[in-house]
């Protein structure tokens, strides 16, 4: 009988009416335009740039993706499904560096 390799940890999946939080343990920073940021439980620092540290921003404001790519698309020039690709990836990278995580309900 072969053994079956451990599944690592999957990444929530961000559907357009998921909410967003950001974990409390991020202490960050503003820099003009650029977000520095530690994770104080991990000792792990981050650096956000232009966009994407202003999806930051607003996800203080607990978003869900829809309004977050609403917002954005509002003050970018990007077509809709072209940011709502990029920020649900953004948000998966995020989320599998601890610095997001869909908000309980």
């Amino acid at each position: 009988m072969s053994e079956q390799p451990e599944q690592s940890a999957q990444p929530p999946a961000f559907a357009l009416s998921s909410t967003i939080d950001r974990n409390e343990s991020i202490v960050f920073t503003e820099l003009d335009e650029t977000i520095v940021m530690m994770d104080v439980d991990e000792g792990q620092y981050y650096e956000l740039a232009s966009v994407a540290a202003r999806i930051w921003q607003l996800v203080e404001n607990r978003p869900t993706v829809e309004g977050l790519c609403d917002a954005l698309a509002g003050e970018y020039d990007v077509a809709a499904d072209e940011c709502r690709e990029d920020v649900v990836e953004f948000l998966q990278t995020a989320s599998e560096q601890g610095l997001v995580r869909l908000a309980e309900q």
